[in-house]
């Protein structure tokens, strides 16, 4: 979900230990992290892609349902036939899509209280569904999770040849991997292939019916580390889902409900893939658009250029903008610097002394009273005592500056107040504390997986996106922004 995933080869034994072993339930809360009071085998598979490449999909758009939880954004996957269904995080900063799976119990350590519940993980059972097979030791997928630049190719230790499996032509089981994330979070599972089924429509126009697509590869995972529960990954790789199901050539986008409707199913806003997505998402129709920056050491994820930031209500002007290094306007010749736009991790993370200078300024311009005692407890750097007589406190009548990103190629995007400001507490003697969920890039790249020595320079998380319509054009090569109310377009 952070990320720059490392592939390690672990010992088979070891990984199929971890693979079978006990557990119980969903995602990590540290000490940064605020609870808001929110929401098989049958026969060897030969690879084909015949079905998803055929004219039948030429015109396709899938839109599908995404709900908000307490520290990012769900989507429904319907795998296997018949389908079983899995709520799983929507993360353009990874590759690899899996979910809790397997005969027995789904382990996962270090999940907080998301994982403490008494109620079981919900898995996927391979034996269940009639279209199972797990993925081959030679196909593309099995060669990307498992790092084949590697002379000990976990392909090679079970028997396979190395030109086999290279060409393809590998009869054996793709062995179990190990795939890690940024802070440590890891997961083990084996590949599996099985049709998945989503919504789409025939050039948006049609009503939404189901589309099956199959011989989808994903990870089947028995255990992890502060991963409890699943994830779509929606990044540049031969793995992701947008890239399996063909949309890679065309785009996507996301319009994320505030979190104030976490853990409420009633509530959803739409992922849109294909042209639809791209439609709406024109010069004129209020998109701030800047170039999506390519990096050739990490290119499957997905980079924009920082020129600055600014506080107030007209956004700043060049003059009032606090310049951002300019290692955050784009991408070095060894991967570093740039911003990463990640679904996965929930808060923007800066660098220092750009991040401590922004701080100190946004300190002195607010004019409420800082609450130490609420920085100590829940990590976040700034909160203040904002005057409220009566719940709801409405952002529109603080005097909480809003907070503008000026992007490479010149657009501004002034965030919603409630995407940068958020109510850590109840209305108590005609106060409320209010925090600046922001934090601070750590130099081994944290929560972001990279930045300090290497990787992004810094992370654009999903608490800066919601209630902003966010569209990936991987036809002209940019992202485009549009804050707007994304329950209303529910």
């Amino acid at each position: 979900m952070h990320p720059f995933i490392h592939i390690y080869i672990i010992l088979l034994c070891i990984i199929s230990s971890f693979f079978n072993s006990q557990a119980t339930d969903t995602k990590p809360q540290t000490q940064s992290s605020l609870v808001l009071g929110l929401s098989h085998v049958r026969s060897l598979y030969t690879p084909s892609m015949t079905l998803l490449n055929s004219t039948k999909y030429d015109f396709l758009d899938i839109v599908e349902p995404v709900t908000a939880y307490t520290d990012g954004y769900l989507l429904s996957l319907n795998l296997g036939t018949p389908p079983q269904v899995f709520q799983v995080y929507l993360d353009t900063g990874s590759d690899l899509t899996w979910v809790p799976c397997g005969t027995s119990s789904y382990q996962c350590m270090e999940c907080g209280d998301q994982h403490s519940s008494s109620k079981p993980t919900p898995m996927f059972l391979p034996s269940q569904s009639s279209s199972n097979t797990w993925d081959l030791c030679g196909s593309r997928f099995c060669v990307d999770v498992h790092s084949s630049d590697n002379r000990f190719d976990p392909c090679a230790a079970v028997g396979c040849a190395i030109p086999a499996f290279t060409s393809g032509l590998c009869p054996r089981p793709c062995p179990p991997f190990s795939y890690t994330y940024g802070g440590g979070a890891l997961v083990l599972g084996s590949l599996a292939r099985d049709s998945v089924t989503l919504h789409g429509s025939i050039h948006g126009i049609d009503p939404l019916s189901p589309v099956e697509f199959p011989g989808f590869s994903f990870g089947c995972v028995g255990s992890s580390i502060r991963e409890p529960i699943g994830i779509a990954g929606f990044g540049k790789g031969t793995l992701s889902l947008p890239s399996q199901l063909g949309f890679l050539g065309k785009g996507f986008s996301h319009c994320f409900l505030g979190f104030r409707f976490a853990r409420n199913p009633n509530f959803t806003s739409p992922l849109v893939m294909g042209d639809l997505a791209l439609s709406s998402a024109t010069d004129d129709g209020g998109f701030i658009f800047t170039p999506m920056l390519k990096s050739v050491t990490y290119p499957n994820f997905y980079y924009i250029g920082l020129e600055g930031v600014s506080f107030g209500a007209d956004g700043g002007s060049a003059s009032t903008m606090a310049a951002a290094p300019p290692s955050l306007s784009g991408v070095d010749s060894q991967g570093n610097g740039g911003v990463l736009v990640d679904t996965g991790t929930t808060y923007t993370h800066l660098p220092d002394p750009f991040y401590a200078s922004l701080l100190a300024s946004l300190a002195a311009v607010v004019p409420y009273g800082r609450s130490r005692d609420m920085e100590a407890r829940t990590g976040f750097d700034l909160c203040f005592r904002v005057p409220c007589t009566r719940a709801p406190c409405a952002a529109e009548d603080d005097e909480l500056p809003p907070i503008s990103l000026h992007l490479a190629g010149g657009g501004r995007l002034t965030l919603p107040k409630l995407s940068s400001y958020y109510p850590v507490t109840a209305v108590r003697d005609s106060v409320v504390v209010k925090c600046l969920l922001f934090q601070r890039m750590d130099d081994d790249g944290g929560d972001a997986g990279g930045g300090g020595a290497s990787g992004p320079g810094a992370v654009l998380g999903s608490f800066q996106m919601q209630n902003v319509e966010v569209v990936y054009d991987l036809v002209a090569g940019r992202v485009g922004f549009l804050p707007r109310d994304c329950a209303v377009r529910a």
